[in-house]
């Protein structure tokens, strides 16, 4: 893992944001890009409303002199950090720069519309990257525990191949099944992940006869039960304007109460 990127808008929550992108970019050594997005509320339709030079506005003097502010205070003196700033949407800065990194970061979401919605749905479904999902407290630290809700899905496996940089640095992994879509063999992902010198340790947890909503609940409480700090699975649906409408309930459920980052990826 090379390049990570990370949009911020000058709100208060941004240097716990930035102080998990840090820990990130050190545990990884990879290069951080921040970048700030001058009219974050703005949704720009199309790439040909961007604007890649970076310039002077008066859209929000105020919120861009705090961002500036916290980046210097948290990644200041961190290697080839960098701070650029856009005069666009966060969802049109993701749209437009997100695949040429290997992971983007997303402040975990309060509501399941607005422009925390659309940031997300481009990071997943616009990008083809890597997505990390972090709680607005700041994570400092190694990764202990990392957990993956397996479930023999496609979306699920891409995650777990893009994660692979994450997992390698873990220094635990516990793979996650619920009981309530069947049967999954887990066999031939455990001979995959040992051949990355990885070998996970495999629990189960009750998801039977529960709604979308509830096996989301059931999941979140399944990791932290585990002593998981970060959690990898397959995000599920379609992306859409403003709204979290097209993803699946249970990765609605995920991406606005999971307590630890959420590693995605469609």
């Amino acid at each position: 893992m090379k390049r990570i990127l990370i949009v911020i808008d000058g709100s208060p929550n941004d240097a716990d944001s930035l102080a998990s992108a840090r820990n990130l970019a050190t545990l990884t050594a990879a290069q951080l890009t921040v970048a700030h997005a001058l009219a974050p509320n703005k949704l720009l339709m199309g790439l040909g409303d961007f604007a890649f030079a970076a310039k002077e506005s008066d859209l929000s003097p105020q919120n861009k002199a705090e961002a500036k502010a916290a980046f210097d205070a948290v990644c200041g003196d961190l290697p080839g950090a960098r701070f650029l700033v856009y005069d666009a949407s966060c969802e049109s800065i993701t749209a437009a720069l997100g695949y040429a990194y290997d992971l983007i970061m997303v402040e975990r979401l309060s509501n399941e519309d607005g422009p925390e919605a659309s940031n997300l749905n481009a990071a997943l479904f616009e990008t083809g990257r890597l997505v990390l999902l972090v709680p607005p407290k700041a994570r400092n630290g190694p990764i202990k525990r990392a957990a993956i809700a397996w479930n023999g899905s496609a979306q699920t496996a891409r995650a777990i191949k893009s994660a692979l940089p994450l997992l390698q640095i873990a220094q635990d992994i516990v793979l996650l099944t619920g009981s309530g879509a069947g049967e999954v063999a887990v066999e031939p992902l455990l001979e995959y992940l040992a051949a990355y010198d990885l070998s996970p340790n495999v629990q189960s947890y009750d998801s039977e006869r529960l709604t979308a909503r509830a096996r989301g609940r059931a999941l979140i409480a399944a990791a932290a039960q585990a002593g998981a700090d970060i959690l990898v699975m397959g995000a599920f649906g379609e992306g859409g304007v403003g709204a979290l409408a097209g993803l699946g309930r249970t990765t609605r459920k995920i991406v606005t109460a999971a307590p630890m980052p959420v590693l995605l990826q469609s």
